[in-house]
């Protein structure tokens, strides 16, 4: 049965590639325009029955064949590189990231991993998705709209398991663009696409269904990476072979590109299918299209790439398509690089009661800004055999490509499941923010940040949720799943802050979500006081020796948050968060006696935005 047509556009080519010949090749084709399949009011979601077979365990990224080669190497690089015992390591000099505000996020799906996707638009819409829910909340947590995946989709009239959700914001066009997996096999397998119709998430969504097996020869989209170009949105998968061994299990990886401008807008969709890449007659697997760091999009767009089943190599893939599908001379081309720091397979975390799948090696996020990619994933750390993460930094794009790495510990603790954003706030700022897994044999799983300043230092990790309990939901398996993935996004119109969503051990032993935004240490840690027109804030007595009293003005604000940081930055303690029960003149005070003598800033935010800091002094 043919259900996307499409037409051939383009054989193979062969490209010359840092001065020496190098075998490059890949097929294009144009589908049929893809109709619009249906349109959803999310508002208008009433309750979820969710009428289908449920499935405690989403699929693997890769299939049963990857599960069984990845054991193997895995048992390789335990042997190579044995576990020396949990050490307390440092990462770098660097100040760490400040947790500016953090709640739980989408309730329990009921469904192992949680596959933690997030984007947060300028409207301070916070739009989180996992395995089988997505959730829409404001910046303090409270909700504006939930459904399951099922009920989302539910007018394609698709009743096939859906996972792997992502979730992007373009901050262009102001709209969000929503992804999944439909079916994990051959006979059933779509990607699926939502398109929003305004800025609010809570609105009409657009959805598209595009052919996950487009040449029917018995294999199914896994694993979608996606990202945006000015004009298109890029969708990575992985064709998995129905019942094949780990040799032949995976076929190859596509990349869907996708007009994004006709999905805003409900007409049928342009989309241009890239398949058989390879590279020197390998096939290139697992790409991760790379964001944009500050939402500043152009025509063309990286992937990267690596040896994601190696006991340890230093190969980075870099791919560059460069132009839009309806382009006659678009291409894509393949370079390879050595990074001065390998990366390895890494082993299985370990938790207070059993074991976390870490997967693979593959790039699990990145991001670009001007002439330079930052990307992570997971690794291996070959001092202590623990689990870790790699960040990787690839300088001077357009000539030299130059590949620098960091294998990121965790100290006491096992770490996974990466993601990084953008946390600059100047013109030539590099630095990030990464997000990760955390996990120990005296620590229940939970997440953590770290900071990557502009000296290339990594900092201390900051906890963002601390687990309750060990994950136990798959029975009878020693290795649960972890991640696979977690999600994290630069504020675009708030330089310096971060908003990210990963997992944690819930009591009942389930696998949760949890939502946080984070500071860059720079964006409270300026010694001249920040104190807009929009609110007036006095703070008296200075020094204070006993209570130290704020007085502003709450006009015109839904919600007030008060801070303490230190003088680098790091929260001490929120004070209050609360809605003002009317507007004009308001006074909050509060106690010195926890706080040692010395200077600290005190932050005032409303409605998710930084409006005022004063530097207090407390003296005895």
């Amino acid at each position: 049965m043919i259900r996307n047509k499409f037409t051939l556009f383009a054989l193979q080519g062969l490209l010359v590639i840092a001065a020496s010949a190098q075998s490059v090749s890949y097929k294009t084709y144009d589908y049929q325009p893809v109709s619009r399949a249906a349109v959803v009011n999310f508002a208008e979601l009433g309750p979820d029955f969710a009428p289908e077979l449920e499935y405690l365990e989403a699929p693997g990224p890769g299939g049963p064949s990857y599960k069984q080669y990845l054991r193997q190497q895995k048992k390789e690089s335990a042997m190579r590189f044995p576990r020396k015992g949990e050490t307390a390591g440092t990462r770098g000099l660097a100040t760490p990231p400040v947790l500016v505000n953090d709640f739980i996020g989408n309730t329990s799906s009921g469904s192992t991993p949680m596959d933690n996707h997030l984007a947060v638009s300028n409207g301070n819409q916070v739009v989180s998705v996992i395995n089988r829910h997505i959730a829409i909340k404001d910046p303090f947590g409270d909700w504006i709209g939930a459904a399951t995946l099922d009920n989302f989709f539910i007018t394609m009239g698709l009743n096939i398991n859906k996972f792997d959700p992502r979730i992007l914001y373009d901050p262009e066009h102001d709209k969000f663009v929503l992804f999944a997996i439909g079916g994990n096999s051959s006979f059933e397998s779509w990607v699926l696409l939502g398109f929003s119709q305004t800025n609010d998430a809570d609105g009409a969504w657009n959805l598209y269904k595009i052919d996950g097996n487009p040449f029917s020869n018995g294999s199914w989209a896994d694993y979608p990476i996606v990202a945006l170009s000015s004009q298109e949105v890029f969708v990575t998968c992985n064709s998995v072979l129905d019942s094949q061994p780990w040799q032949t299990g995976f076929y190859e990886s596509l990349i869907f590109q996708v007009d994004k401008m006709k999905g805003y807008s409900g007409e049928p969709l342009l989309v241009k299918l890239w398949s058989e890449i390879e590279f020197e007659g390998k096939r290139i697997r697992n790409l991760c299209p790379v964001k944009s760091a500050d939402g500043t999009t152009e025509d063309r767009i990286f992937l990267l790439s690596n040896r994601n089943f190696a006991v340890q190599n230093d190969s980075i893939f870099i791919l560059e398509l460069d132009g839009v599908q309806t382009d006659p001379e678009v291409s894509l081309s393949i370079d390879v690089r050595k990074s001065d720091k390998a990366y390895g397979l890494s082993p299985d975390a370990v938790q207070p009661s059993g074991l976390l799948a870490t997967n693979d090696a593959r790039v699990l996020d990145a991001f670009r800004l001007g002439e330079q990619i930052q990307f992570v994933g997971n690794s291996i750390d070959t001092t202590t055999g623990q689990a870790a993460i790699y960040h990787g930094i690839i300088d001077n794009l357009s000539t030299t490509r130059d590949v620098t790495g960091n294998v990121v510990t965790g100290g006491a603790d096992d770490l996974g499941y990466p993601s990084i954003a953008y946390a600059g706030i100047q013109s030539g700022d590099e630095d990030a923010i990464i997000i990760a897994s955390h996990a120990s044999s005296v620590r229940f799983p939970g997440c953590s940040a770290l900071y990557f300043d502009n000296d290339r230092q990594h900092s201390e990790l900051v906890t963002i949720k601390e687990g309750i309990d060990f994950i136990n939901m798959i029975n009878n398996e020693p290795l649960e799943r972890w991640g696979d993935y977690s999600g994290n996004q630069r504020k675009f119109d708030q330089p310096g802050i971060v908003w990210g969503s990963s997992s944690y051990g819930k009591s009942n032993n389930d696998n949760d979500t949890w939502i946080a935004s984070l500071a860059s240490p720079l964006y409270f840690s300026s010694a001249e006081e920040h104190q807009p027109e929009q609110l007036q804030v006095d703070v008296f007595p200075v020094p204070a020796s006993d209570r130290v009293t704020i007085e502003f003005e709450a006009r015109g604000i839904q919600r007030v948050r008060i801070s303490l940081m230190d003088m680098e930055g790091r929260l001490v303690r929120t004070l209050m968060e609360d809605r003002p029960k009317q507007e004009g003149k308001a006074q909050f005070s509060f106690a010195t006696a926890p706080l040692p003598q010395g200077t600290y800033v005190l932050t005032v935010q409303g409605d998710g935005k930084a409006l005022a800091s004063k530097k207090i002094v407390v003296s005895r």
